[in-house]
């Protein structure tokens, strides 16, 4: 689907599901971007949305990588396989992780056990001549598109946003959370280990600097009220970080508190959100994970 300009959102049909994992793909005459393509399980959706965009897989020349999670960077090292001179941007600190991904693989394997290659297929490692390694301030031209690269930590150590200038377009990965049209509900997406609660306030405070027309998310889509789903993403991951600090002083065992949390995020969502998009906040499954990465960040502090 065109999104603006020269710039498509993939719907990727994550586990053959529609509005679960979108890519963004910027065409040029010179070839093509793709921001966060997603993971390996995925893949032949990506091509197969790229084709029906009138677009062609093998003109693919950048990956623009939000951070490192598996479900929008685990297909990179299978594509520099069938693309050897695809060239990767992404921080520094993921770039380590994605040229020997041993460590990631080993703590994705603890939470997602035999489901992991299920789920998200091969994590392969990425060859270190095929990283531009970021910092933050960038500004890069991937064929010719003039991006604009910001350090948003928060969600990940490891997190970047572009703004693609033709377009006033902001990619935030996973910084500003979760969306399904037509709800403007906004989910905060908290898991372990990385969360930061006031790396995030500020990675916000520096996106809000861009004024941009529009912001895109991997989970799910394009938005253009893009004051007003950060003032809500804001406002729920302080609601949810107070009741994650409360629910520490409960009675009972770290999975029987997270089930609570979970239970009860779960039913307002079907208060709140309209009956079309409420399965999709439910369906993603990090709600009870996102306990345990609030959880973590509280007793670092404590």
């Amino acid at each position: 689907m065109r999104i603006a300009g020269r710039t498509h959102l993939i719907d990727v049909e994550y586990r053959g599901q529609p509005n679960g994992i979108a890519a963004c793909v910027l065409e040029t005459d010179e070839g093509h971007a793709v921001v966060d393509p997603g993971p390996t399980s995925s893949i032949a959706g990506l091509q197969a949305g790229m084709r029906d965009a009138g677009l062609d897989p093998a003109d693919l020349r950048f990956i623009l990588l939000t951070h490192i999670h598996f479900d929008h960077a685990g297909a990179t090292g299978t594509l520099l396989g069938q693309n050897p001179d695809l060239r990767v941007f992404v921080h520094a600190k993921g770039a380590v992780h994605l040229a020997d991904p041993s460590r990631l693989l080993a703590s994705a394997i603890r939470i997602y056990g035999d489901a992991l290659d299920r789920l998200f297929g091969e994590f392969l490692p990425v060859p270190a001549t095929a990283f531009v390694a970021l910092d933050g301030g960038e500004t890069i031209e991937p064929c010719g598109r003039r991006i604009r690269v910001k350090y948003t930590p928060g969600h990940a150590t490891h997190h970047v946003a572009f703004l693609d200038e033709e377009t006033s377009t902001v990619f935030l990965g996973d910084t500003a959370g979760e969306r399904f049209a037509p709800s403007t509900h906004v989910l905060p997406v908290t898991p372990p280990p990385d969360i930061d609660l006031e790396a995030w306030r500020d990675s916000i405070a520096r996106i809000r600097e861009w004024n941009a027309a529009s912001l895109f998310i991997t989970h799910f889509g394009s938005f253009g009220d893009v004051g007003r789903h950060l003032d809500t993403l804001e406002t729920g991951l302080a609601d949810w970080a107070d009741r994650v600090r409360a629910s520490l002083a409960e009675p009972g065992t770290d999975d029987e508190r997270a089930t609570r949390f979970a239970d009860a995020i779960h039913e307002q969502l079907q208060q709140s959100v309209e009956p079309g998009a409420v399965h999709h906040y439910l369906n993603g499954g990090g709600i009870r994970d996102s306990w345990y990465g609030l959880a973590r960040y509280w007793r670092k502090r404590s």
